[in-house]
């Protein structure tokens, strides 16, 4: 092998890859190098937690939300330390923070890395746009034109936003800074999608003081559903078969759910004890189940999977009956500008189609929207070189292993390169949220 510069490259600098700098900083040898690099300019929040409106809270109570699986407490414990905590429920529910608190948190766990005595860690402000396999071993890394020689390469890229669309008229990135700027506070705005990012653009509306209508557009017209109120109850004891299907999932949640109400104990309580098991269930299904699930099942999956905190579905509550969130069953059809802002034609579930003036459109899917990983560099480079290849539904890259071992364009694993993280979703599925990260990131370190 050639001399290199690093022990390890890290390739992106949200959670994961903060979660995974920070890991190996602390268990590989003094004399190892560790690279991270991050292009924007914060390194630790990313895109999930990069936000600073203080109304978008976490949608996991802050006792899950440890970096360290050793140390469940920390973040709460870290928070708890802090004058801006927010207060603990009333009801005696536990604390969900605002997302822009923990990536401050983020954000100083990987400070602390870097000044730590042992292995060497440096955030380079860089996006690596190639990956070229070294013979022996190894690979040479490119960005800005400069190159780096590793022995080994972790792909953490994920936040995969959706291309800009047409601004001011409409908005493909929400997450953009034009998003919400200069919008007329007394016109309607449409939200194309109603998951978690169509909830963060209505609150973000409301406290800049947009007091128009908001038309959230999605094919079920389904909001999400909310964590309970109150302490949490203690995960229902569900099993599911390894041979189960899809339908039989379903059933088996369902009867489930119909148990636990009657001992009194919420529907939440059941996916609760049904979770640490979808890895398994997932890597058992063949494609075809999975494109079943995704076709019929996502949907309701994602609404009763990734959940509310309770202050933020009662606000959505209260928007919906007074008249200020209207929900629609319906596609965004054509659009086009009109005066000041857009008219877009929407295609109604029900048949026909139905006109509504908008100062803007927002697009609110998220990355289950499109393929937008794949543009996402250094990815085209690796798929154009082999050294990846697309899972069978194009969810993400497929790996060979849970460690997140890429398999190349034959189907080989490639030694010294892996992914982890939302790009391998195609493979794991249960695997954008903190505590399936965090396993994951222990089995790549």
């Amino acid at each position: 092998m050639e001399a290199v510069d690093a022990r390890v490259a890290i390739i992106g600098g949200g959670f994961a890859g903060t979660a995974l700098a920070v890991r190996l900083q602390a268990t590989l040898p003094a004399d190892a190098r560790i690279l991270l690099f991050e292009a924007s300019s914060r390194t630790g929040p990313g895109l999930a937690y990069g936000t600073t409106d203080p109304s978008h809270l976490l949608n996991v109570p802050a006792g899950g939300m440890s970096l360290f699986p050793d140390r469940p407490a920390h973040f709460q414990e870290w928070l708890a330390g802090r004058p801006d905590a927010p207060e603990a429920p009333a009801d005696g529910g536990p604390v969900f923070a605002p997302r822009a608190l923990y990536g401050t948190y983020l954000e100083e766990q990987l400070a602390a890395a870097l000044s730590r005595p042992g292995a060497k860690l440096e955030v380079l402000p860089h996006r690596v746009e190639s990956v070229e396999p070294l013979l022996g071993g190894g690979f040479r890394l490119g960005a800005d034109g400069r190159s780096w020689q590793v022995e080994r390469v972790l792909l953490a890229v994920g936040g995969f936003a959706s291309a800009e669309g047409e601004p001011p008229y409409l908005i493909g990135n929400p997450w953009s800074p034009q998003a919400l700027e200069g919008l007329d506070p007394e016109e309607p705005v449409l939200l194309v999608g109603m998951g978690l990012t169509m909830v963060d653009m209505l609150l973000s509306l409301r406290r800049q003081g947009h007091r128009g209508k908001v038309i959230g557009i999605s094919r079920h017209g389904w909001l999400p559903l909310s964590h309970v109120c109150g302490p949490f109850p203690k995960p229902w004891p569900v099993e599911l078969p390894a041979d189960a299907g899809p339908a039989a999932i379903c059933r088996i949640l369902r009867r489930e759910a119909a148990r636990a109400a009657e001992a009194g104990q919420p529907w939440q309580a059941v996916m609760d004890g049904a979770r640490p098991q979808v890895q398994r269930i997932w890597q058992g299904w063949s494609p075809a189940q999975r494109a079943i699930f995704l076709r019929h099942g996502r949907t309701a999956w994602n609404l009763h999977r990734h959940r509310l905190a309770p202050a933020v579905a009662t606000t959505v509550a209260e928007e919906r009956d007074s008249g200020g969130l209207e929900v629609l069953r319906a596609r965004l059809g054509t659009w086009r500008p009109e005066g000041n802002g857009v008219a877009a034609t929407l295609r109604m579930a029900g048949g026909g189609q139905r006109e509504v003036r908008a100062a803007r459109i927002i697009l609110c899917m998220g990355p289950d929207s499109a393929s937008a990983w794949r543009e996402v560099a250094p990815v085209p480079d690796l798929l154009q070189r082999g050294l990846a290849r697309p899972d069978a539904l194009g969810l993400g890259l497929e790996i060979a292993s849970p460690d997140g071992t890429l398999r190349d364009a034959a189907g080989q694993p490639v030694p010294g390169l892996s992914a982890i993280g939302p790009l391998t979703r195609g493979n794991l599925w249960e695997i954008t949220a903190v505590p399936e990260i965090r396993a994951q990131v222990a089995l790549a370190s």
